[in-house]
């Protein structure tokens, strides 16, 4: 049985390989052409982001109420998106304070750029 099998796997495999040669090879024009030669790519342009307007009603009311509290050394800059505190006070309490005064004077989000005095 096993001798059957392998003559009839031999014979097909004989069959195949000279079906696949022959005398003329039909496939020998290879067109390797690329017809997309006039690609234009576009560039992107940049696009700016908008900066927040200086709020200067926010930024004069911020720095009245840190002055009345007792906190000096901050200068306050305001967007009419959010208040930034810099400068430098005298502990992490009146840090503290500073922003709690900020947000509520201002009633924007406050970004914290200050530092305590080292003593």
């Amino acid at each position: 049985m096993k001798v059957k099998f392998l003559a009839v796997l031999s014979l097909a495999a004989v069959a195949g390989v000279g079906a696949c040669r022959s005398a003329t090879n039909t496939n020998t024009t290879v067109l390797n052409t690329n017809t997309n030669t006039t690609i234009t790519t576009m560039t992107p342009m940049a696009t700016m982001t908008p900066m927040a307007a200086t709020d200067t009603a926010t930024q004069t009311t911020v720095q009245s109420a840190l002055t009345k509290a007792g906190i000096t050394g901050v200068t306050v800059d305001a967007t009419t998106t959010n208040v930034t505190l810099r400068g430098t006070v005298a502990s992490k309490e009146k840090m503290a304070q500073a922003v709690q005064v900020a947000q509520q004077a201002g009633r924007k989000a406050v970004n914290n750029e200050l530092t305590v005095m080292n003593k």
